[in-house]
């Protein structure tokens, strides 16, 4: 380990709110998580005794709460020296899907650490399939937008993009400007925030490469695949985008918090997992 730049104090938790609903440990967590966020790789955390008795917990729980951040990767512990900020992976990064902003790849891998850029090849006007137009609620035939992408990260290609979004709701799409930003980023900049998608239907499974998906990805063929299928909308309920996502198994790993949906709820937020391929 090298010289340690910085230390978070134990002082910067705040008191346990026991009337959340939310585990302790948890909630020792997303504080540790949001404070570690902005500092440097290598900063030292509190100790376990320094963290309970900060927050007025036993030190199991504190014990639990460093153990799920080393779980996520967030943190690395050395014996006899301490609990440290862990470097991100290169091209390995955590889907979170929370509630108030539809997830993208690519600001996912950004706030994960990464240098990212897309490396579009194609941006297209084109017919809507039956399919794509039945899952867009368009007519058969229908113009649309075909935008095929690769998401590098740290120059490692780690997701496979093929995207379709109807034209009569986005004019315009700038295949330069996306791929140095996102999609997203885009649309939200051309379009306003109610030109980007709020929520979405997604459909995860398995699958393995064959030669063209192999080659964009850099990996061998028939290496294992994570298929995301999703149907994107607006806030208005309409259907801005059908998207096929083809993510590396090897730098891939989903986290979702699911929550109790209240009275009227029409999409519960989702509560923590960590799935890895």
């Amino acid at each position: 380990m090298t010289q340690i730049e910085s230390t978070l104090p134990a002082s910067s938790l705040r008191p346990i709110d026991t009337q959340s609903g939310v585990p302790i440990y948890r909630q020792i967590v997303e504080q540790l998580t949001t404070l570690l966020a902005p500092l440097a790789t290598g900063t030292r955390l509190p100790s376990e005794s320094e963290i309970a008795r900060s927050v007025g917990v036993s030190r199991g729980t504190a014990v639990q709460a460093l153990r799920e951040l080393e779980h996520q990767e967030l943190v690395v512990r050395v014996q006899g020296r301490g609990t440290f900020k862990a470097s991100p992976k290169p091209g390995s990064f955590t889907r979170n899907l929370q509630a108030g902003r539809l997830p993208s790849f690519t600001e996912d891998l950004r706030e994960a650490g990464h240098e990212t850029r897309e490396v579009v090849r194609r941006c297209d006007r084109v017919p809507a399939t039956d399919e794509i137009a039945a899952t867009l609620g368009l007519e058969p035939g229908a113009e649309v937008w075909a935008l095929e992408r690769t998401i590098l990260a740290d120059e490692r290609p780690v997701v496979d993009v093929r995207s379709w979004l109807p034209t009569a709701l986005y004019a315009e799409l700038d295949a330069d400007a996306i791929a140095g930003s996102s999609l997203y980023s885009q649309l939200s900049k051309h379009y306003g925030a109610d030109g980007r998608p709020s929520w979405a239907d997604e459909e995860y499974t398995a699958s393995t490469t064959d030669d063209d998906l192999a080659t964009a990805l850099g990996v061998p063929t028939g290496s294992g695949v994570l298929v995301v299928r999703r149907t994107a909308y607006l806030a208005n309920g309409r259907a801005a985008e059908f998207v096929e996502s083809f993510v590396r198994a090897d730098a891939y790993r989903v986290k979702i918090t699911v929550l109790p949906a209240t009275e009227g709820s029409q999409h519960p937020v989702p509560s923590l997992a960590d799935v890895r391929p």
